[in-house]
């Protein structure tokens, strides 16, 4: 854990379990899963409350997609 950076030096947790579940969700969006499999996978309890929090991910997977390499591209430069 320590070699992928996912732990500090002192061993406590770099992130969240609610900020992996996020980034979770927010990569099975941009790999084009069906919103009702990410409800499910997820365990909200309606499709609205999917929508309400990732939904801003849905308008444009194509350019999400060009941003996210955008941004990996500026992260492996620095």
């Amino acid at each position: 854990m320590l070699a992928c950076g996912v732990v500090g030096e002192n061993g406590s947790p770099r992130f969240s379990l609610h900020a992996l579940r996020h980034a979770a969700a927010s990569l099975f969006i941009e790999q084009g899963w069906p919103p009702k499999k990410i409800q499910t996978m997820l365990g909200h309890s309606s499709i609205t409350m999917t929508y309400d929090v990732y939904g801003h991910l849905f308008h444009d997977p194509a350019k999400d997609v060009d941003l996210m390499g955008e941004m990996e591209r500026g992260l492996l430069a620095a």
